[in-house]
């Protein structure tokens, strides 16, 4: 069994990490849906982003607290989780659109696009599973 300061670590480079890719889809999904048309990851990045501002925000409050344990609560793991399943359901949806519509425009990106949405979803159903099982009590 871990300590934990080792889990609470853990939290906060997993918290990071998700701030700092979140932030950058974020404003991809953004600039994607100025230059063509509605993305999703507009909402589904940005809610990954406010969680984990959210669970540090948390984390730094406890430090001047005697608390120092790791920020765990049924609230943060299921935000977690839910979160990152909904990144991935965007990715699946994008699946979807490769695969089954006309969405994706020239046809010939339709592969490529295809297989970078289902390496993301795996990414993002795996961290899902991992921040939900760092995070809980």
């Amino acid at each position: 069994m871990q300590s934990n300061n080792a889990k609470s670590k853990q939290q906060y480079y997993f918290s990071i990490s998700f701030i700092i890719i979140s932030l950058i889809f974020w404003i991809w999904a953004i600039i994607n849906t100025i230059q063509h048309s509605f993305d999703a990851g507009v909402i589904s990045f940005l809610t990954v982003l406010i969680t984990h501002t959210i669970i540090l925000l948390s984390r730094w409050k406890q430090r001047g607290t005697r608390r120092t344990s790791a920020v765990s609560s049924k609230c943060s793991s299921w935000a977690v989780l839910g979160t990152h399943l909904l990144v991935t359901l965007n990715y699946l949806g994008g699946i979807y659109a490769a695969v089954a519509t006309d969405l994706i425009e020239p046809p010939s990106k339709r592969t490529g696009f295809a297989i970078y949405c289902v390496v993301a979803a795996l990414i993002w159903f795996i961290s899902a599973i991992v921040g939900c099982r760092l995070f809980s009590a």
